[in-house]
């Protein structure tokens, strides 16, 4: 295989052929009805069709079981969904156990050295102003403004006179900003039953419960 070639490369310890080597580019087939290393040396335990080991377009390597009837499990657990595959991995399907030795991902190409264009000088292009012909408008008559009207205010109106109608209001102060309420913080209770695998998330006093549940090496949401 060349340097830049994709490939994972697993090691059968258990089973019908211990210590041969199953090399996997883009996808492997396990199982009865498989063709070429997918049927493990003829392992009578698996189903006729397993699992299949596939290269995703992200890069990884991944495993999924395809219904089996025994199950396909990762470093001793049952998956249910896609698994990403690290060197290390242990993978027992039927009565065969393989270990993932070594993964190989595509190296990126190296960017081509392409000519860079230079880059005309600003300074030399010369500046073109257009050239826009005058044109004088006609002012407007102005007409002379109107005379204000005067409005007495209210220190000049004796305590007596009342105030005209159209005589502006004094502003009146602004009534006072109650200070924010309080808000108490969240109450949360978390119970864990480590033999069952499963814990439980509660918010406050009769609130709504999250059930957790650990499978596949992590806390999802049963």
């Amino acid at each position: 295989m060349s340097d830049a070639a994709t490939y994972l490369r697993l090691e059968v310890i258990s089973g019908n052929a211990p210590g041969s080597t199953l090399v996997v580019e883009d996808e492997l087939e396990i199982g009865r009805h498989a063709t070429g290393p997918g049927r493990l040396s003829e392992d009578e335990e698996i189903s006729r069709r397993h699992a299949r080991i596939s290269h995703e377009t992200t890069g990884n390597y991944a495993i999924e079981d395809l219904g089996s009837s025994n199950g396909t499990f990762v470093n001793g657990l049952r998956i249910q969904s896609p698994r990403v595959l690290e060197e290390g991995d242990s993978i027992e399907t039927g009565a065969t156990t393989l270990v993932v030795k070594e993964i190989v991902r595509r190296r990126p190409p190296e960017a081509a050295d392409e000519p860079v264009e230079p880059v005309p000088d600003a300074r030399a292009a010369p500046t073109v102003f257009a050239r826009v012909p005058a044109v004088e408008e006609e002012a407007p008559a102005q007409r002379p403004a109107p005379a204000a009207e005067a409005v007495p205010s209210a220190e000049a109106l004796p305590a007596s006179a009342p105030l005209p109608a159209d005589a502006p209001t004094p502003a009146s102060a602004p009534s006072p900003v109650p200070p924010a309420q309080e808000i108490p913080p969240p109450r949360l209770t978390l119970e864990i039953d480590f033999e069952r695998r499963e814990a439980r998330i509660a918010l406050g006093d009769g609130g709504e419960t999250v059930r957790l549940v650990f499978e596949d090496g992590a806390w999802r949401v049963g």
